[in-house]
């Protein structure tokens, strides 16, 4: 882009500050067994729980998966149908749905 004669560059960051982050119910058993709530996007779970988006993938109720328990180093990413978690040796994160009594065939 150019502004009176002078090559501006293009802002690197700018195409990812355009973008809209969504984000998602879990929820979170600690090692007492204390629930809580947390609405965070997947970027936080995936910072949080040191896996990558390809495992996160697996627990989009949006993408047709098998069941599959995927070993990572620092969690266990389980998908068994209607019960979406990743387990880690300090907490449980389990997907809340949207609507927890739909059923999809």
């Amino acid at each position: 882009m150019a502004r009176d004669g002078y090559i501006v560059p293009a802002d690197p960051q700018a195409s990812l500050k355009n973008k809209t982050v969504v984000s998602r119910s879990w929820v979170m058993l600690d090692c007492t067994g204390e629930g809580t709530i947390l609405d965070v996007d997947k970027y936080a779970i995936m910072h949080r729980v040191e896996i990558h988006a390809r495992d996160l993938r697996i627990l989009d109720p949006l993408l047709s998966y098998p069941s599959t328990i995927l070993g990572r180093e620092r969690a266990i990413v389980l998908n068994l149908e209607h019960i979406k978690a990743i387990i880690t040796a300090e907490e449980v994160l389990s997907a809340l749905s949207p609507n927890p009594f739909s059923q999809t065939n």
